[in-house]
């Protein structure tokens, strides 16, 4: 009996110590690094840690909300190929969008701009963001990741930066009739959704 106990108690002393040595697993939590952003880890196994994801990186390339509304009542098919970004095979177009605007009028989670050369209007949504709509649009792929816990994580932090970066600060700054230069992103799937145009903005400009 006790030959036995001793094996027994020696496995558990073993095990304890492989698992001491090779986790199963590592906890990370999310906004860890120091410079704003999270550290990933890509699929070929090169760390992402001190280059964050910044919004302001993916400012420069989005597309005039007036070419956007252009081609689309040119040819919707044709618009979303050209300036979308498609979530997966057979997945939704999100775009990634500037312009200008004035303050028309303020809700509580969104303020709606009028855009020069257009009857149309901008819709800046200024709610709880807890969808991937800005990780879609500016076309973060999950491909670059080893798993799906990364990838969602590149989401989160980026509705973060928009909340504390973007949102936040500007809150108090959007009355009626104040100019605003915006970057934002929306999910367009029709005609529909054109006319406001809703998008979570990434880069505000606000001038009294």
């Amino acid at each position: 009996m006790n030959r036995r106990r001793t094996i027994y108690c020696g496995l558990i002393g073993l095990t304890i110590g492989l698992s001491w040595f090779f986790p199963l697993f590592h906890i990370r939590p999310l906004g860890a690094d120091t410079q704003g952003g999270v550290s990933f880890q890509l699929a070929n196994n090169t760390p992402a840690a001190g280059k964050p994801r910044k919004l302001e990186a993916y400012a420069t390339t989005a597309t005039e909300v007036l070419a956007i509304w252009q081609a689309f009542d040119a040819d919707a098919a044709k618009a979303k190929k050209e300036f979308g970004k498609q979530a997966g095979l057979g997945g939704a177009f999100f775009f990634c969008v500037r312009g200008k605007g004035t303050v028309e009028s303020l809700e509580k989670d969104r303020v709606l701009l009028e855009v020069e050369g257009s009857p149309r209007r901008v819709c800046l949504e200024f709610g709880v963001l807890v969808d991937n709509t800005v990780r879609e649009a500016v076309g973060v792929k999950a491909s670059e990741f080893n798993n799906s816990q990364d990838f969602n994580a590149v989401s989160s932090d980026l509705n973060r930066q928009v909340e504390e970066n973007v949102i936040a600060p500007n809150r108090e700054l959007l009355k009626e009739g104040v100019q605003v230069e915006f970057v934002g992103c929306c999910q367009i799937g029709g005609k529909s959704a054109l006319d406001p145009l809703c998008l979570i903005p990434i880069q505000l400009k606000v001038t009294p």
